[in-house]
């Protein structure tokens, strides 16, 4: 099988790119390379990797991308609010016309299926009482949700033809990764623990769903390979385990107890409002995939890789996802 990744050189892309390979998949990867291609450095030889360096929104460069390819892992977008607000327009951009585009050219080029990366932040507020499925009225508090949901409704508007459409709503990804984000909630709680920097923590009581980034590779390769008739038009949460914040601090007080921790219930005009919990029970029922690995486990990859050293500058904006100065225009931040 050849499959197309979208923005394959990103935190979560060079993971899924690298974990495709391993399994035996041909893999194609179109990414700008706005924060280089590190984390594809091991593929670049590799028989059954191809890398091509453009923008999903260039129609010669995608049906470049796409030749041969049976499925599509679209991947590629501006990630996180603070990224998308960098420049709002551009965010629309891609996120919403670079995906129509992508769908577009799947269905035009015969690939079969085709997955589309969403977000469980889509869900915004729900009850704490009851876990957020599926079927959860979308509460999107971000241009980023903003952008997801209208993605989701773009790939599932795919009726016709012989393409099988899925969406994954994936959790706060956590976990190391050859292309790091520190962006990430955990991920940040674990580089300043390591350090002994204060770590703030807002809402201690708000409840967020995570995920480790292996097993959204995993999720993915699973999608690929199950029967289409079981994944086709569906939705699928993707949740590893739910955490309030106050359980995350825990965490980190656990293995690093002299780490210095603020809590503050409120956070003023910039809080993160998000507060969910969220259910996989679909895609555990309809086709059986389960996550192998804790969060904590993630944590403490994460921390180990500080301590070692395998980030020698670990405040570098190369790991905070945000569209850089110099290519603001076009930029693609990923998750």
């Amino acid at each position: 099988m050849r499959v197309l990744v979208t923005g394959g050189a990103g935190y979560l892309g060079s993971r899924v790119s690298t974990h495709l390979i391993e399994s035996g998949i041909e893999v194609v990867v179109l990414d700008k390379l706005v924060y280089g291609g590190e984390g594809l450095l091991h593929l670049l030889d590799h028989r059954c990797f191809r890398l091509i360096v453009g923008d999903i929104r260039d129609g010669k460069t995608l049906r470049d991308a796409m030749k041969g390819v049976e499925a599509v892992v679209h991947l590629a977008a501006i990630v996180g609010e603070e990224a998308c607000q960098v420049d709002p327009e551009n965010t629309v951009s891609v996120n919403d016309s670079g995906t129509r585009d992508v769908v577009r050219m799947a269905e035009e080029t015969g690939a079969r299926r085709f997955i589309f990366l969403s977000t469980c932040s889509n869900y915004g507020i729900s009850s704490s009482e009851n876990l957020a499925d599926e079927d959860t009225p979308l509460r999107p508090l971000s241009l980023y949700a903003e952008t997801k949901v209208r993605g989701e409704q773009t790939v599932l508007s795919v009726r016709h033809g012989n393409m099988t459409v899925c969406v994954l709503r994936l959790s706060t990804l956590c976990g190391v990764s050859g292309r790091m984000r520190f962006n990430l909630l955990l991920n940040e709680m674990a580089r300043a623990a390591v350090r002994g920097e204060k770590i703030t923590v807002y809402a201690p009581q708000a409840w967020r769903p995570f995920l480790h980034i292996r097993d959204a590779a995993r999720v993915i390769e699973h999608c690929l390979e199950v029967a289409g008739e079981s994944i086709g038009g569906e939705v699928f949460n993707v949740v590893g385990e739910n955490l309030q914040k106050k359980h995350m601090i825990e965490l980190v007080l656990k293995h690093f107890p002299g780490t210095p921790v603020e809590i503050k219930e409120t956070g003023g005009k910039t809080q993160d409002l998000r507060d969910y919990r969220v259910s996989a029970e679909r895609i555990t029922r309809k086709i059986q995939f389960r996550p192998e690995r804790t969060i904590e486990q993630a944590f403490l990859e994460v921390a180990s890789a500080v301590r070692q050293g395998a980030f020698p500058d670990a405040n570098r904006l190369l790991y905070e996802a945000l569209p850089k100065a110099r290519d603001t225009k076009g930029a693609k931040a990923r998750t």
